[in-house]
């Protein structure tokens, strides 16, 4: 599901993963993870990190939602709302697919 509404995109049963071309890799010279994707690198955040790390596609939205909550003790509003954002950015730039 790459088309449609961000209700569509964002559902909670979407499975997020990266898209064609874009591998989340670390880069052991400067001890740090990157994603790479056609002319891009992005030093991801540790929150994103953690978000990135869980969208391979095996887990629903709402089970890597859940999944932060249990490992941050966050409000599960606040975990929602930022992995939400985040992931629609990546959609947009054409770094994430939800399928």
């Amino acid at each position: 599901m790459t088309g449609g509404s961000p209700e569509d995109i964002l559902a909670g049963s979407a499975r997020p993963h990266l898209a064609r071309g874009v591998r989340l890799r670390h880069d052991t010279v400067r001890d740090r993870w990157i994603l790479l994707a056609p002319e891009t690198l992005i030093e991801p955040n540790p929150v994103a990190l953690e978000i990135i790390r869980r969208c391979t596609g095996a887990a629903t939205l709402d089970q890597i939602i859940a999944d932060l909550v249990a490992l941050s003790g966050a409000a599960p509003e606040r975990v929602a709302s930022d992995t939400r954002l985040l992931l629609s950015q990546m959609v947009v730039r054409r770094l994430m697919v939800m399928s």
